[in-house]
């Protein structure tokens, strides 16, 4: 198969729909604390993602046809009930490589879904419902269903703020839960740029951390432990640092338990998570709260 994505994912980045976030009725809560370096959380913190978060993705059959007619895949049995079957496969798949992952001893896995697509389609193909071809891509098939399934659009004032940020020499990071397409996502919606890269601009390449590269998903604190050594090397204590995210366990309990400040993002009721029933978050609550993006240039004593 070919994964020569990216020349041909334009016209379905052209087809994203502009939205607009859901006000939650926080106060904000903002004080000074001046720092040079700013960790991010990015699906319902820097971009509004539809369902709320990159594994809360909506489904219909004909997100899956329109996968596979986009990745050149050959459809053999065109009908709802062996989309259905694919999708439910997949789940399948999905459910087997994070049992595996956590076998491995990491509490909360999570996958590379390339590879879930790969085993899915590979079984799609026993059993006649697809045919794989030299120019099947799946890398497309799988960003062009991600686009389908959770459409994405930037969080009001996004070029601004990290543009701003950098141009003010304030360090950026990012500690999130996402996929191979993630940056691909935030490079176009952030640089207006489409390339096949993993890195973000203007965000520090050595602080960025991606769950599907690890295996590990928020809220575990080995995302952010990651951090910590490459900090501390630039001279930067984890309590000089301030992590942003819009979830109260996997963004704000887990950074804090790793010393850094809080900003609890509550822009958007689609992914404002309080986790107000969860044991884990009992007790914690955030360094400061923020309903809009450029609320952190308060913090930060840069307005």
């Amino acid at each position: 198969m070919e994964t020569n994505y990216i020349s041909s994912i334009q016209p379905y980045l052209l087809e994203l729909e502009q939205l607009q976030p859901i006000p939650t009725g926080v106060e904000p809560s903002l004080s000074p604390f001046p720092t040079k370096v700013v960790i991010f959380d990015i699906y319902g913190t820097l971009i509004i993602s539809a369902s709320g978060d990159v594994d809360k993705a909506k489904y219909s059959s004909s997100m899956i046809k329109k996968a596979l007619e986009g990745g050149r895949f050959q459809i053999l049995v065109d009908t709802e009930d062996a989309f259905n079957e694919i999708y439910s496969d997949f789940n399948a798949y999905l459910f087997g490589h994070l049992s595996s992952t956590r076998r491995a001893g990491k509490p909360y896995p999570e996958v590379n879904v390339v590879e879930v697509w790969q085993d899915t389609l590979i079984a799609a193909e026993k059993k006649g419902k697809i045919l794989i071809t030299e120019h099947s891509d799946i890398y497309l098939f799988t960003f062009i269903f991600e686009l389908e399934s959770n459409p994405v659009w930037p969080m009001p004032d996004l070029k601004e703020v990290v543009h701003g940020l950098n141009e003010k020499g304030i360090t950026l990071g990012i500690v999130s839960n996402a996929q191979f397409y993630t940056p691909v996502l935030m490079n176009y919606l952030l640089n207006d740029s489409i390339e096949q890269r993993y890195d973000i601009t203007p965000f520090d390449k050595e602080l960025s951390v991606f769950s599907y590269q690890e295996l590990r998903g928020k809220p575990d604190t080995f995302l952010f432990e990651k951090l910590v050594p490459k900090l501390k090397s630039r001279n930067v204590l984890p309590e000089e640092v301030i992590y942003v995210g819009n979830d109260m366990l996997k963004d704000v309990t887990t950074a804090g338990k790793v010393g850094f400040k809080t900003v609890l993002f509550a822009g958007d009721e689609r992914s404002y998570r309080l986790h107000k029933n969860d044991k884990r978050v009992e007790g914690v609550r955030p360094d400061f709260v923020i309903t809009e993006l450029k609320q952190l240039f308060s913090i930060l004593n840069l307005t």
